[in-house]
C-alpha cells in the first residue's frame, strides 16, 4: 500500500522565479532524503504561483 504526502515546495512570497525554483529544489531533495519518492509537481490554479509536491512511499 502506498502512503502519500503533499508538500508546499515554495512557501512564502518571492519576487523571482529563480528563487522559487531554488527553494522548490531544496525542499524536494530534503523530502526525498527522508525516503519519499516524488510522483508529481502540481501548480494549483489559484494565481499565486504555489507549487505542491506529491510524494509517496510504500508501507
Amino acid at each position: 500500500m502506498k502512503e502519500y504526502k503533499l508538500v508546499y515546495l515554495n512557501k512564502g512570497l518571492k519576487m523571482s522565479r529563480e528563487k522559487d525554483l531554488e527553494q522548490a529544489q531544496a525542499v524536494i531533495n530534503a523530502v526525498v532524503a527522508e525516503g519519499w519518492e516524488l510522483q508529481q509537481v502540481v501548480s494549483p490554479d489559484d494565481h499565486v504561483g504555489a507549487l505542491v509536491g506529491v510524494f509517496f512511499k510504500e508501507k
